[in-house]
């Protein structure tokens, strides 16, 4: 394994970074995406930022922007007390178009692709309804618990209620209802 060179890693191709908590793994993607924004002259709306949760979300999508405003001021004096702002500040001598492309980032931040993994997801799957084959109004589901509920009593209502007498009275003693079925997908599900 090699240490992560976050000045110099090469903004193309893949990258896995592996860190444990705490080990600045939001630093370094808010420190990318200022170099993509610097050396590859992207958009923000270039950049696909993906995470976990929703919190996670939020916080990168500010600390990005604050990241910005803090190299959109170091671009302006020449220098940083962050060292990653600083080394890019040293490394291109065009502050003018750093400035720039930065302006440019912060009017259209609003644009910038961060997702949660379930929100980019939903967001592909709308945007591509015909050449995915999903409906317009596709809703993907993280909590599976009620739909799971409702086929069990689905499939009780559809197959015990105009059953015999015999096997209803069977069913109702040892399933005790729908809820069995409900276990019963509940664990296939996991």
């Amino acid at each position: 394994m090699k240490e992560f060179n976050l000045i110099n890693a090469p903004l193309y191709g893949a990258n896995l970074i592996e860190a444990g908590a705490g080990t600045g793994k939001t630093y370094t993607i808010e420190s990318l995406f200022i170099r993509l924004i610097i050396e590859k002259n992207f958009t923000v709306d270039q950049i696909l930022v993906v995470t976990f949760t929703q919190a996670a979300t939020e916080e990168l999508r500010e600390r990005i922007r604050n990241k910005l405003v803090k190299a959109k001021e170091a671009f302006a004096k020449g220098e940083s007390s962050d060292g990653l702002i600083d080394s890019l500040c040293k490394k291109y001598d065009d502050h003018a178009l750093a400035l720039d492309l930065i302006n440019r980032a912060l009017i259209d931040f609003n644009e910038a692709s961060i997702f949660t993994i379930h929100g980019f997801c939903a967001r592909i799957l709308s945007e591509n309804s015909f050449e995915t084959g999903t409906l317009f109004d596709t809703e993907l589901v993280t909590d599976q618990t009620d739909l799971i509920q409702e086929v069990a009593e689905d499939f009780w209502r559809i197959n015990l209620y105009n059953a015999g007498p015999e096997f209803i009275s069977y069913s109702v003693k040892r399933l005790k209802g729908p809820e069995f079925f409900s276990r019963l997908l509940s664990k296939q599900a996991s």
